[in-house]
């Protein structure tokens, strides 16, 4: 697997075959919508904190999880 980290971008992983598996797995549909754009350059760690919903927020922490797991 790549190897990402919190600091990875979103759009590094949106642009990863790998990335965008995973990121399609646990966001779906969030991903088709426009305000996904605005977080592109952000990191993991930002977006994971950009939205105060829990659920955003749980989904985006199982993201990154799945992503860093073989990375610690």
């Amino acid at each position: 697997m790549t190897k990402f980290n919190e600091n990875s971008t979103l759009e590094e992983v949106l642009t990863n075959e790998e990335g965008l598996e995973i990121a399609t797995k646990h966001l779906g549909s969030l991903l088709e919508r426009p305000v996904i754009k605005q977080f592109k350059h952000k990191t993991l760690a930002e977006v994971e904190t950009m939205i105060p919903v829990p659920a955003f927020k749980k989904k985006v922490s199982s993201l990154i999880e799945e992503l860093t797991e073989n990375q610690k």
